[in-house]
C-alpha cells in the first residue's frame, strides 16, 4: 500500500467519510470539509491511493526529536484488515531520519485504539513519563521507537 500526500482527486472520496469518522472519534479538527480540502499537499497529512484510509502527524512533537500521530482513520467497512497498521508503520518508515519515537494519543472513549497501536508495538506511557495532556481529554500517550 502506498502512501502519498492528499491530492485534489483524493478530497472528494476522503469527504464522503472522513468528517463524520473524525466527529465520531472526538477529532474535531478534521470533522469538516474545509479541513480535508485544506490538506492537499500537506507533508504532514498522507493517504493511500484509494483514499480509504488518512493520517495526520507531527514532527519535532512532543519533543525535538520524536513525532506524533494526530488522527488515524479507516472508512467504515474496511476497518481491521490491517489497513490502518500498514498506514502507521508507513508513516514510522517515512519519518526514520526525521525522529527516534513515534507518539500517539489515545482516547479512552476508543477502546480498541489502546489495542490497535498495542499490536503495533507501542507501549503506554506512565503519567509520569507521558508528555503534556492536551485539554482535559482522557487519554493515553503510546509510544514506540522507531526502527
Amino acid at each position: 500500500m502506498r502512501l502519498h500526500t492528499v491530492r485534489r482527486s483524493d478530497v472528494e472520496r476522503l469527504a464522503a467519510w472522513l468528517p463524520a469518522v473524525a466527529e465520531q472519534a472526538g477529532c474535531l479538527r478534521w470533522a469538516s470539509l474545509d479541513a480535508v480540502a485544506g490538506s492537499v499537499g500537506s507533508t504532514h497529512v498522507l493517504t493511500n491511493d484509494d483514499a480509504s484510509a488518512f493520517i495526520a502527524f507531527q514532527t519535532a512533537a512532543p519533543e525535538r526529536d520524536a513525532a506524533q500521530v494526530d488522527f488515524l482513520a479507516v472508512v467504515p467497512g474496511q476497518r481491521r484488515l490491517g489497513i490502518g497498521g500498514t498506514i502507521a508503520l508507513g508513516v514510522e518508515r517515512r519519518l526514520k531520519s526525521k525522529a527516534d519515537r513515534l507518539y500517539a494519543l489515545v482516547p479512552a472513549s476508543i477502546g480498541l485504539a489502546l489495542y490497535f497501536w498495542l499490536r503495533l508495538g507501542y507501549r503506554p506511557l506512565t503519567r509520569k513519563e507521558s508528555p503534556p495532556m492536551p485539554s482535559s481529554n482522557t487519554s493515553v500517550w503510546m509510544v514506540r521507537s522507531i526502527p
